[in-house]
């Protein structure tokens, strides 16, 4: 559809808006309208059933009460539009841009939309979009009492966003952030929040009964003025994010990784042992010789970094990825290990050099280990330390678990 056309619409439309003669209600059912600019574009009631408004800027738009159902809204932008009372059941929303928009009384439920083609009865072609950004911005949005029950929005934006009575219940928004987010008197019953950041959420009155809370992040969040009879709040994490917190982390890594570069004449060695950093990304730093001694890491960060000779003894790692991480001679004494990732990890003995001359052979020590669901595949090893393990939930191949076993006779 070209501007013109749609000019053409919208002076008809609005004249059906003011009773006006010759007027006529816009309908875009199922029209393609791609790379747009479209800002304050003011359509409200319109029917928009299947539309495809694909990366065009709608921002400051009024769509009030417009039929959105099964919409096609991949990468487009609404900043601050007015889309109250609209219905976007089975709307495609990746990459959209809601930020400060105004979605009170929307409904964002599931739906899908079946049309007639040469007979046959299937949905409407939808049209491609390669995404810079496919995450889904509703930063400080208004979605009060937004109906989006058994939604899949999954790691959207919805910080800062009020979301007052909304009904999130069955609702999947695994990943998503919920920093500072309005939550009062929302209904989120058995809503997947795993992995949600939900920092500083205000939660008076929601109702949380069934809600996951795997590995969400729950600082600064008052749990007890929350309504519930069945809540396990003890797969949650509680991470300060604080600017003044994450630079202090930072300093120590830097100064950390001055201490292993000079031989110890410069900068001091990480000592994180009890702190809470879940969910904190460590990928590609030098670690070498760290301390995580009873440490909380859960779904931590470790991807390519460098940890060889590293002390996670006792420390809660479930969930945390050292994917190709060099872990030589790394201790795991006592850490729990369940859905951890070593994939491509180097977990081969160490060989260090004491001050007398002598050389010492530090191979990884996994002694009485929780392994479940721990993917070691395609690690290279030759030794291992393990006694008090079992090896039957472990992801890996034969020779590896033969490895696990071998070491647990040393």
């Amino acid at each position: 559809m070209d501007l013109q056309a749609l000019k053409d619409v919208v002076t008809a439309h609005r004249a059906w808006l003011r009773n006006e003669r010759g007027g006529k209600r816009a309908d875009l059912s199922l029209k393609v309208l791609r790379d747009l600019n479209l800002r304050g574009l003011s359509l409200p009631k319109a029917k928009l059933t299947g539309v495809q408004f694909v990366n065009c800027d709608l921002s400051g738009a009024n769509l009030r009460e417009c039929d959105l159902f099964a919409a096609n809204l991949a990468g487009s932008r609404f900043i601050g539009a007015d889309c109250r009372d609209c219905d976007f059941r089975g709307a495609h929303l990746q990459g959209a841009d809601f930020s400060e928009a105004k979605l009170s009384g929307t409904d964002f439920r599931e739906g899908s939309l079946l049309v007639s083609s040469g007979g046959t009865v299937e949905p409407p072609k939808r049209e491609t979009w390669s995404p810079e950004k496919s995450d889904t911005a509703m930063n400080r949005a208004d979605l009060t009492g937004a109906k989006l029950r058994n939604s899949i929005i999954r790691k959207a934006d919805f910080s800062g966003a009020v979301l007052r009575n909304a009904d999130l219940s069955g609702a999947n928004l695994d990943g998503s952030t919920l920093k500072d987010a309005d939550l009062r008197g929302a209904n989120l019953a058995n809503c997947d929040l795993s992995g949600t950041q939900l920092n500083r959420a205000m939660i008076e009155g929601a109702f949380l009964d069934g809600a996951v809370l795997t590995d969400a992040n729950v600082h600064g969040v008052d749990l007890k003025g929350a309504i519930y009879n069945s809540l396990d709040t003890s797969v949650t994490i509680s991470v300060d994010d604080s600017a003044e917190t994450q630079a202090l982390i930072g300093e120590m890594v830097i100064a950390h990784e001055s201490w292993v570069t000079s031989s110890g004449l410069e900068g001091q060695r990480a000592d994180f042992s009890n702190a809470d950093l879940s969910g904190l990304d460590f990928s590609g730093r030098n670690l070498r010789g760290a301390l995580f001694v009873d440490s909380r890491l859960r779904s931590a960060k470790f991807r390519r970094a460098i940890v060889d000779l590293a002390d996670f003894s006792r420390s809660e790692l479930t969930g945390a990825n050292f994917e190709a991480a060099s872990l030589r001679g790394a201790n795991f004494t006592g850490a729990n290990l369940r859905r951890t990732d070593f994939r491509k990890a180097d977990l081969e003995i160490e060989i260090a050099v004491l001050a007398d001359g002598e050389s010492r052979e530090w191979p990884p020590r996994f002694n009485h280990c929780r392994l479940e669901e721990t993917n070691f595949k395609d690690v290279k090893a030759t030794r291992l330390i393990a006694t008090g393990v079992t090896t039957k939930k472990v992801i890996a191949d034969d020779a590896f678990l033969k490895l696990l076993a071998a070491g647990a006779t040393v």
